[in-house]
């Protein structure tokens, strides 16, 4: 087919515009995908601050200055009392044996197993309240990588499962294990083998805290090694 020269300088202009459209509708297209992206990660943040939020709503219930009623489970093991902030009092069977624990307004603890003293010191983590495990998570708040679940059983509870990073750990064990265990003496290799994660859970009609589980996990090479404590309030 033969084409004349002055229709030639016609359809140069025609395929320019033509070319200029598709990287318009190229640029457009990127713009949008950059878009899309850019709004799935203020969603994103945003969702995460509206977690944050509601978590420390939900531990400031924990931090509240009253007093409130709790059951602490250690494995097989259960012992009812109160507490307010750091104070608290503790009694029950462990192993066929009655267990009473006490702190006071002074951080004075006592310990008694079958009606005679006992050093507290040899005892690890009941010594705390869920007020001291709310506060410390409330401190390394920005650190903290949360889930949002639901219950399953029925009971119309929703929550928190709460990862703590590795560079937390250790002030976490700290807590958990108590002053007989040298934990801050760990090195960073070790604390990174070390897993300690929260579920918080609340009642989704009331918004009242009722359970706070933590669980410890420690890899080793002769396996793993689980420890888990149930504060049901």
């Amino acid at each position: 087919m033969y084409i004349r020269p002055k229709l030639l300088w016609w359809g140069l202009p025609a395929f320019l515009v033509l070319f200029l459209v598709g990287i318009a509708l190229g640029m457009a297209g990127n713009r949008n995908a950059v878009e899309e992206s850019s709004l799935v990660s203020h969603q994103t943040v945003d969702r995460r601050i509206e977690e944050q939020i509601a978590l420390t709503a939900l531990l400031d219930q924990l931090t509240e200055q009253k007093e409130r009623s709790f059951i602490v489970y250690m494995k097989e093991s259960a012992l009812n009392g109160s507490y307010e902030q750091d104070r608290f009092r503790l009694e029950g069977e462990i192993g066929g044996h009655k267990l009473e624990i006490k702190r006071d307004d002074q951080q004075q603890v006592t310990v008694q197993i079958d009606g005679q003293a006992q050093d507290h010191a040899a005892l690890p983590y009941a010594l705390y309240t869920p007020h001291e495990h709310a506060e410390l998570l409330k401190g390394v708040m920005q650190s903290l990588e949360t889930t949002p679940v639901q219950d399953t059983s029925g009971q119309g509870w929703r929550g928190f499962h709460i990862s703590v990073p590795s560079q937390e750990v250790t002030s976490l064990l700290d807590m958990w294990l108590g002053p007989s265990f040298p934990i801050k003496e760990l090195s960073p290799e070790l604390a990174k083998q070390i897993a300690v994660d929260y579920e918080l859970w609340y009642d989704e009609k009331t918004g009242l805290v009722r359970q706070l589980e933590i669980q410890l996990l420690l890899k080793t090479s002769a396996g793993e090694k689980r420890d888990q404590l149930r504060f049901r309030l």
